[in-house]
């Protein structure tokens, strides 16, 4: 749940026989905190605890479920978005939050028209539920924690004052970073990175 307390301490785990310990960013020390604030303050210490209470495998088929393409091995970095993911399909899997637990799959073509108005061929935006919309509500709780008091909470400062949720991301050493977020109306995910890392 929101208020589930989560250990964020130093640890160390054996990937691939060698050791590897997740850091906080900023040195954050709270040996304590809930999985409300360790998501909004994207706390990796309490995240890798989180995923190792759920269990990775589950972690992994979760991603899947919404929709993530990209290979996801079962180590602890997962629980901290290590692998690369394509842009599109994080957007689309925080369209499950705000849809209340439906995953749309986006077109880039409706229809094609010939040089009459008649229509050739047609396509329909299709919908899957992935989860119930009362998790749907609870996430989208978590997610506006992050810009109301978490990692996103700048947003204030550019004038968005409507209700908004979404989480920010970077990888080590700044190589990208990134924000998705919506409001009960749009969806956006901003990237900025260099394609060749």
């Amino acid at each position: 749940t929101p208020v589930s307390p989560l250990v964020n301490e130093p640890r160390t785990y054996t990937v691939d026989g060698k050791p590897w310990s997740p850091k906080n960013f900023g040195g954050f020390a709270k040996p304590r905190l809930s999985l409300r604030e360790a998501l909004a303050r994207s706390v990796n210490q309490a995240t890798v605890d989180l995923a190792m209470q759920v269990g990775l495998e589950r972690v992994r088929e979760t991603a899947a479920a919404f929709g993530f393409t990209t290979p996801l091995h079962t180590y602890p970095s997962l629980a901290l978005g290590a692998l690369e993911v394509k842009p599109l399909e994080l957007a689309r899997a925080h369209c499950v939050f705000a849809a209340e637990g439906l995953k749309p799959f986006p077109l880039a073509l409706r229809e094609v028209r010939d040089e009459g108005g008649a229509a050739l061929e047609r396509r329909h935006m299709t919908v899957e539920r992935v989860i119930d919309p009362a998790r749907a509500y609870l996430m989208t709780s978590l997610l506006e924690s992050a810009v109301r008091d978490g990692t996103a909470r700048g947003l204030a400062d550019l004038g968005i004052a409507i209700p908004a949720a979404g989480k920010t991301g970077t990888t080590n050493d700044a190589r990208d970073a990134w924000f998705v977020g919506y409001t009960p109306d749009l969806l956006a995910l901003v990237w900025v990175g260099f394609d060749n890392g």
